[in-house]
């Protein structure tokens, strides 16, 4: 397996390279899009996008699908590699519930579309993902955390086999670019946020993620939070699959970890029992190295501070940032939180959903 690669950062930041940016289709041309390219009729819907314009749509057959619209900044083979990567899971981890890619009428993955302004976008089509957000409904139980971690699990290791050379572009979301310690994003952030994150930063950029650096590396989901994993219905524990594959990105390993930890730490009091059973469930399926395991703790840490100050950045600078004020808040408490908690603790506590113990690996996986 590969080993992370350290990438250049841009050397300016604004909104734009950021590509917050998705187009502002009217529901008509929607239509017409989805008439001209995939043959089908019906009803469409929008959904929120952070860098495509997305919208359900519902054929007079009565299947649903997701359209999707790339914004103008978006490199198509970025793109490509998303495609690429939904039918790589589709030929050999069909037992996942993910979108599915639709052909257009000429046999596509993918279409393009252009504008009156002479503007070039792609277009694709997935099936739909029927459920809830596991965000919606009741709390999510530790025993579905390790489902979770168990689907994390499996979509790794078959992402494994899986490369493209758009795989190492630049991800604003990829929580070990280098972004998060950029001081455009930080210049901006409160008194309170700079005293709480200063010193975790410190330590996170000469040592955790220079040892990070030595670690396997391939693509990974990178965005499996409580969003995007869904459930059968909003009284169900019962995972149904997981969607938004817009973050992909050849990383760490056990940054998709970090990723999920981040977001489902939110919403329990013992934020480190939620971590431990995504853990047993990734670990069941995927072993984690003792070296990933030690430094989870801090790249939680790393994913919640990047989501801090990308959203304060977003809602500083753009009139439809898609994040609220009181979610924007609600993430700076699971920061604190997670902040306070014994370091010592939490790495033991993963240690042990590992079946590691006393420094020493043990024979079996846990269960």
């Amino acid at each position: 397996m590969k080993r992370f690669q350290h990438e250049e950062l841009p050397r300016t930041l604004d909104a734009e390279f950021l590509r917050f940016n998705p187009p502002q289709f009217d529901l008509e041309s929607l239509r017409n899009i989805t008439s001209r390219h995939f043959g089908l009729t019906g009803d469409l819907s929008p959904l929120e996008g952070e860098r495509d314009q997305n919208a359900k749509f519902v054929a007079k057959n009565g299947q649903v699908y997701v359209l999707k619209i790339s914004g103008i900044n978006e490199d198509p083979s970025v793109v490509d590699f998303q495609v690429q990567a939904l039918l790589h899971l589709e030929k050999y981890a069909p037992e996942i519930c993910v979108p599915r890619l639709v052909r257009t009428r000429d046999g596509n993955a993918s279409a393009r579309q252009s504008t009156a302004d002479g503007d070039e976008h792609l277009v694709r089509l997935l099936t739909y993902v029927a459920g809830t957000p596991m965000s919606k409904g009741p709390p999510t139980q530790l025993r579905t955390l390790r489902t979770i971690g168990n689907m994390q699990g499996q979509l790794c290791r078959t992402f494994s086999s899986f490369f493209h050379p758009s795989a190492r572009h630049f991800m604003p979301w990829d929580s070990t670019n280098g972004l998060v310690f950029d001081k455009v994003l930080r210049s901006n952030m409160s008194a309170d946020l700079q005293t709480l994150t200063t010193p975790i930063l410190a330590r996170l950029e000469n040592v955790t993620v220079p040892t990070l650096m030595g670690l396997r590396a391939q693509v990974i989901h990178n965005d499996v939070h409580s969003g995007n994993v869904m459930r059968r219905d909003e009284s169900s524990e019962e995972v149904a699959g997981l969607i938004d594959f817009g973050d992909l990105i050849h990383a760490p390993l056990i940054n998709d970890l970090a990723a999920s930890g981040a977001s489902f730490a939110e919403n329990f009091e013992n934020p480190i029992a939620a971590i431990s059973a995504l853990v047993e469930g990734f670990h069941a399926v995927l072993p984690l190295e003792e070296q990933e395991v030690e430094l989870l703790h801090d790249l939680v840490l790393l994913r919640l501070i990047l989501t801090i100050e990308l959203l304060d950045f977003l809602l500083r600078n753009s009139d439809n940032p898609g994040v609220s004020r009181e979610e924007f808040s609600s993430i700076v408490e699971t920061l604190k939180r997670v902040a306070a908690l014994d370091p010592m603790e939490a790495r033991e506590s993963y240690r042990r959903a590992c079946g590691l113990a006393h420094g020493k690996k043990t024979v079996h996986y846990c269960q």
